[in-house]
């Protein structure tokens, strides 16, 4: 289940509340799928599930509705999905060789952060004329 999946799930809940087969039906996934990730969402605190109130006899139905956590998840998510990606191969090789050299050094036992910070303090103290 990705960003994507989630994001339109927040979409269609916006508006009003909707049960899982709809959602089911409206996102063309099966009801199993459609139940794990709305688990997830729950867990992650941006949708809601509640019983809907009728005087049927049975099991009532499970309402999806969307938490204010989830509304700003909503609006954040399409913002950055307007905003480009602007890398090129040099950047994507760069990326690539830092994350070698966070590998080794954690194979090597050490923690990254605490390399970086000792780096940056070396640097800064190189700048400093005395």
């Amino acid at each position: 289940m990705s960003l994507e999946d989630e994001s339109q799930l927040l979409s269609i809940v916006k508006g009003r509340a909707v049960g899982v087969r709809g959602l089911a039906e409206a996102m063309r996934m099966r009801t199993q799928t459609m139940v794990s990730l709305i688990k997830k969402m729950v867990a992650m605190g941006l949708v809601e599930v509640s019983p809907e109130r009728v005087d049927k006899r049975g099991r009532p139905r499970q309402v999806v509705s969307i938490t204010m956590l989830g509304d700003d998840y909503l609006k954040t998510f399409n913002e950055l999905k307007v905003k480009p990606l602007r890398s090129n191969r040099n950047d994507l090789m760069k990326a690539r060789r830092d994350a070698e050299y966070v590998n080794r050094l954690v194979a090597r036992g050490r923690d990254p952060c605490q390399a970086f910070l000792e780096l940056n303090r070396i640097v800064r103290g190189s700048r400093d004329p005395k």
